[in-house]
C-alpha cells in the first residue's frame, strides 16, 4: 500500500498546528502560541528537509520541491491571515497593534524619544554596492531593504530588525486599560528619514532570510572538526517577502547571496511571525491559559528520592507532575555521603540550566559525575557545546559524540556504596530533561532500581564511555540500533499469530512520528490478519489508515511527546515507554530505549492515558486518507472529552 509522503505528512501536521491559532475558543496569548510555532515549523522544515531536497538528484525531486514550496508559500500566506483574526480579537479585548497613523500626539512624542534613546544606538544600517555579495545575513533573522537616492544617485541599504520581546513590541502609554503595542519594523520605517538624513527613500521593502544548513541535511554524523569550523555552513538562502516587493529587488537579493527562484515566497501580512508568542506573554491573565495545578508526586518534599525508588518503581508523567523533582533527585545526590558515581545523557538543556548546576555541585563534592553532550542535536549545537564547555571546566567527565550515531535516550543512573554494596537507581525519560520545556511538553519518566533494568542502563553508560556497543547486549531494556527493531517486530508477530487462532488482538501505538518503511508493513499485515491497531500521533505519519487501523492526532495546550506502545493478544498484554519515535533515523542511526513496563499501578496508568487520548472528542484529528485533519467530534450527546484537561484532573491533588 502507498505510503503518505514524509514531507506532505509533516506539512499536514502543520495545518494542524494553525487549526489550534485560528480557533477562537482558545485565549489569545494560545492562539498567539501557535501561530508562532506554526511559523516556526515551516522555517525549521526549509532548514531541514527543503534544501536537502533541492540539493539532491533524486528522479523526481524538481516537481516535488515546486509542490512542497507552494504548500510552504500557502501556509505562510495562511498563517498571515489568522494573525489578522488574532488582532481583530486583541482589538475587541483589552489589547491591539497600533499603525503610527493611530497614535496621538503625546504618544508619538513618547515613541520620538523611545526611538532615539532605545532603538536607533542598536541599529547599523549595511549599504550596497554593485559589486559586493552579501553573506553576513544572521539566520532567521528580519531586514529591511531600503532604496535611497542621494544627490541623484540611487543607493541601497540593509537594516535588521530587532527581533528580541523587548524590541520588536514597543509598548506604547495609554490613557485607557488597554495595551498598545507598535512593532519595531512600524518604528523602524517611520524613522527611515532620521536614519538617513538627506535621503531620498523612494520605497522600503521587509523580508526574511532562512538559511539551509548542511548539518541539518541528515541525521548522519558529518566530520566533526567541519561542523566545529564551521557552524552555520548554509548550502541555500530562502527568502520571505512582503506581498507588494517588485521582482527586480528579489532579483538583486537573489544575485547577492546565490540564492535559488524555488526558494522564495511572498506573503501578504507580516513577517517573522514565530516571535508573536512573546506578545502573548506580555498580554494581561485573562487572554492566557491558567496555569495547571501541578499533583504532589510521592517524590516531592522528602529527604531521600533515591531511597524511595529502592522501596518502589516510580512513574513521573510531565506537565502534570513536576520536573523539580528530577533537579531535587540530583541535589540529593550531589550530597549524599553514599552516592559514588552519577551519569547522565544530555540532548537538549535549558539555559542556566540548575540540572547542570547539580552536576557541577555533584563533582565539586567529590562525585564522579559523567555527561554525555549530544552535540549534534539540531538546533541545539552552539548551546551543548557551550554547556560540555562549562561542565568540564567544572569537574565533570564529558563525551561529546558517539562515532555514526546520535544519543537520543535520555536517561540517568546514580550509583551508590553502602557498607560495601553497590545499590544502583536509574532514570529512563521520553523526553529532554530541561526544565525550560517540561511545562510544555508531555513526557513520561520511570525510575527504578530494578537490578536487570539498572545494570542494562550500566552497561549503555558504559559503551558511551568506550565508545563502541558491539559488546552491548542488554537483558531487559532493548536499545536501537541493536535489538530494538526486533523487539518491536516480535510483538507484532504474536498479535498476528493470536489474530490467526481467532483469539483477539490489539495494538496502540503513542507516538510523535511514525515513517519507519519497514515496521509500517509489518502493521499493515497485522491488520490483514485481524489486529486492530489504534495510533495517537502527533506529527509525521506516513502509514494511511485501512481496514482494522484507525488513526489519530491530538494537537492541544501541551505539545504531544510522551511515547507508550501497547501491545495485547489474548490475555496477555506488553507496554513500553521509549524515547525513540518509530523513524528509520531513530531505530538505525540513533541510540534509543524501549522499555517494558511490568510495574501493574504504572501498566494501568498507562493504559487509562491511552484509553482517555483515543477517546479525545475536543482536540483529537481523524487522520483520514486525504489527510483533511478533521476533528473528531462528539456524537449522539456524548460528553465532551478533551483529554489533557482530563489527564491533568487525573493525576491533580484531591480536594479536602
Amino acid at each position: 500500500m502507498k505510503l503518505f509522503d514524509r514531507d506532505f505528512s509533516w506539512l499536514s501536521y502543520n495545518s494542524r498546528v494553525m487549526q489550534e491559532a485560528a480557533d477562537e475558543n482558545n485565549v489569545e496569548a494560545e492562539r498567539l502560541k501557535f501561530i508562532s510555532i506554526a511559523d516556526s515549523n515551516l522555517k525549521v522544515f526549509i532548514r531541514e528537509r527543503f534544501f536537502a531536497l533541492l540539493n539532491t538528484s533524486e528522479k523526481n525531486s524538481e516537481e516535488k520541491i515546486y509542490k512542497l514550496n507552494k504548500k510552504i508559500s500557502k501556509q505562510f500566506s495562511e498563517c498571515g491571515e489568522i494573525l489578522n483574526g488574532i488582532f481583530t480579537s486583541l482589538k475587541n479585548s483589552e489589547a491591539e497593534i497600533f499603525s503610527i497613523e493611530e497614535l496621538d500626539e503625546m504618544q508619538l512624542k513618547f515613541l520620538n524619544e523611545w526611538f532615539r534613546l532605545k532603538m536607533k544606538p542598536d541599529l547599523h544600517p549595511k549599504f550596497l554596492t554593485i559589486e559586493n555579495e552579501v553573506t553576513a545575513f544572521e539566520i532567521g533573522r528580519l531586514y529591511l531593504f531600503v532604496q535611497l537616492i542621494f544627490h541623484d544617485e540611487k543607493g541601497q541599504a540593509l537594516i535588521e530588525i530587532p527581533l528580541s520581546k523587548s524590541e520588536r513590541f514597543v509598548e506604547i502609554p495609554s490613557l485607557n486599560e488597554k495595551l498598545i503595542f507598535v512593532l519595531a519594523e512600524t518604528v523602524i520605517r517611520y524613522f527611515l528619514p532620521e536614519i538617513f538624513p538627506g535621503h531620498e527613500i523612494p520605497d522600503n521593502y521587509l523580508f526574511e532570510m532562512i538559511a539551509g544548513n548542511e548539518f541539518y541535511s541528515a541525521d548522519e554524523e558529518p566530520a566533526l572538526s567541519k561542523k566545529l569550523e564551521n557552524e552555520n555552513q548554509a548550502i541555500g538562502n530562502y527568502f520571505l517577502f512582503e506581498k507588494n516587493t517588485p521582482k527586480e529587488i528579489i532579483k538583486t537579493l537573489l544575485q547577492k547571496t546565490k540564492g535559488s527562484k524555488n526558494a522564495v515566497a511572498k506573503k501578504n501580512s507580516i513577517l517573522a511571525l514565530n516571535d508573536f508568542i512573546d506578545l502573548g506573554k506580555l498580554l494581561p491573565l485573562k487572554m492566557k491559559e491558567p496555569p495547571i495545578t501541578v499533583a504532589n508526586h510521592p517524590l516531592e518534599n522528602i529527604p531521600s528520592i533515591l531511597e524511595a525508588v529502592s522501596l518502589n518503581e516510580q512513574l513521573l508523567y510531565f506537565p502534570y507532575h513536576s520536573f523539580s523533582t528530577i533537579i531535587n533527585l540530583l541535589k540529593q545526590a550531589a550530597t549524599s555521603s553514599s552516592v559514588k558515581n552519577i551519569f547522565i545523557t544530555l540532548y537538549r538543556t535549558a539555559p542556566y540550566s540548575l540540572l547542570a548546576e547539580n552536576l557541577l555541585f555533584a563533582a565539586a563534592n567529590g562525585k564522579n559525575v559523567f555527561a554525555y553532550l549530544e552535540i549534534k542535536a539540531s538546533e541545539s549545537e552552539e548551546e551543548n557545546i557551550m554547556l560540555a564547555n562549562k561542565l568540564e571546566e567544572g569537574g565533570v567527565k564529558v563525551s561529546r559524540n558517539f562515532p555514526g550515531l546520535k544519543i537520543h535516550a535520555k536517561t540517568i543512573l546514580i550509583e551508590e556504596e553502602t557498607d560495601g554494596a553497590l545499590k544502583r537507581t536509574a532514570l529512563l525519560n521520553t523526553g529532554n530533561f530541561n526544565e525550560k520545556t517540561a511545562d510544555k511538553y508531555t513526557d513520561i519518566a520511570i525510575l527504578s532500581s530494578n537490578k536487570i533494568i539498572t545494570q542494562d542502563v550500566s552497561d549503555f553508560f558504559e559503551a558511551i564511555q568506550i565508545r563502541s556497543i558491539k559488546n552491548f547486549h542488554p537483558k531487559t531494556i532493548s536499545f536501537s540500533p541493536n535489538n530494538y527493531r526486533q523487539t518491536f517486530s516480535s510483538e507484532i508477530q504474536k498479535c498476528i499469530e493470536a489474530a490467526k487462532q481467532n483469539i483477539s488482538a490489539r495494538i496502540i501505538l503513542k507516538v510523535n512520528n511514525l515513517e519507519d518503511e519497514k515496521i509500517i508493513p509489518e502493521l499493515y499485515e497485522a491488520a490483514d490478519a485481524g489486529v486492530k491497531i489504534e495510533i495517537i500521533v502527533r506529527s509525521i505519519c506516513c502509514m494511511k489508515p485501512k481496514d482494522n487501523i484507525e488513526i489519530i492526532s491530538i494537537v492541544d495546550r501541551f505539545l504531544e511527546h510522551a511515547r507508550i506502545f501497547s501491545f495485547r493478544y489474548g490475555e496477555e498484554e506488553t507496554m513500553y515507554t521509549t524515547s525513540a519515535d518509530l523513524m528509520t533515523r531513530n531505530l538505525d542511526r540513533r541510540m534509543e530505549f524501549l522499555l517494558p513496563i511490568k510495574n501493574q499501578v504504572h501498566r494501568k496508568q498507562l493504559s487509562e492515558i491511552l484509553q482517555l487520548q483515543l477517546r479525545d472528542n475536543v482536540k483529537a484529528r481523524i487522520i483520514d486518507k486525504k489527510q483533511k485533519n478533521k476533528f473528531l467530534k462528539a456524537e449522539n450527546g456524548e460528553a465532551e472529552i478533551r483529554s489533557q484537561d482530563v489527564l491533568s484532573e487525573y493525576f491533580s491533588p484531591p480536594v479536602n
